[in-house]
């Protein structure tokens, strides 16, 4: 593969794989997983062949977040919570949302400084953008599992994400009590719980509401706040604590 980009731009690479626990079989791999698009401003189109020519990273991006949901969904259905299908679900849109891979881009790699950029995204804060640093840290999985396969993309991955899969999952519910309820019921129940205002009193600006939780025909919970929104999640959160403790 030939590299048209200064080589001086990759002396970083090797910080990375210190971090990875994995080294690169084929460095241009890894080149090509920290290279923005934004790094090929100004060359000719008819330079630009992707795979041969001076790639990026978006084609390593979209392989790295297939690797990470399997990896991820995997260590759920294997871990000891007993997690129910949705708050499987729940759990592992947390772990792979954007904030939290800019997290492990920051954190875990300290990619921000590494990465390749072009001049507009260097003069706009590129280095620090959620966005960039989420992408690169799939396009880095995605590089892994291309230069060693599925056991090293699946170790490299539990290696960074580690923390996100230990411990109590509970945290990713948290202040989600209408959600956590509705996945147990439709788990135990098959049911869909209903919410409605049963009293309303106070000026209109301010107002109390109370609102009760049915599963079916049966109230499961009451709750009140200064809205609906709020007292429909005190609501949940009584029904949660009488019915059966979720096993988190």
């Amino acid at each position: 593969m030939l590299w048209t980009l200064d080589p001086s731009l990759y002396e970083g690479a090797s910080l990375i794989e210190a971090k990875l626990g994995y080294v690169f079989a084929r460095k241009e791999i890894l080149f090509e997983a920290i290279t923005h698009r934004s790094a090929l401003a100004g060359v000719p189109s008819h330079k630009i062949q992707v795979g041969k020519l001076m790639p990026w990273n978006e084609r390593l991006e979209f392989l790295g977040d297939s690797v990470l949901g399997l990896v991820v969904t995997e260590a759920l259905l294997a871990s000891d919570h007993g997690l129910a299908e949705g708050q499987m679900s729940r759990v592992r849109a947390g772990i792979v949302c954007e904030k939290n891979l800019a997290f492990i881009a920051r954190e875990n790699l300290g990619l921000g400084k590494l990465l390749v950029l072009g001049d507009s995204e260097l003069a706009s804060g590129g280095r620090e953008k959620s966005s960039i640093l989420a992408d690169a840290v799939e396009a880095i999985l995605g590089a892994v599992f291309t230069d060693g396969g599925w056991d090293a993309a699946r170790r490299v991955t539990r290696h960074l994400f580690s923390q996100n899969l230990a411990g109590d999952f509970g945290r990713y519910f948290s202040g989600d009590s209408k959600t956590l309820f509705q996945e147990q019921m439709q788990s135990s129940h098959r049911l869909t719980p209903t919410y409605e205002v049963i009293s309303e009193v106070g000026p209109a600006h301010q107002k109390s509401f109370v609102v009760v939780v049915k599963v079916g025909h049966e109230i499961f919970g009451q709750g009140s706040g200064i809205s609906k929104k709020d007292a429909a999640q005190a609501a949940a959160r009584q029904a949660l604590s009488r019915t059966t403790e979720v096993s988190l």
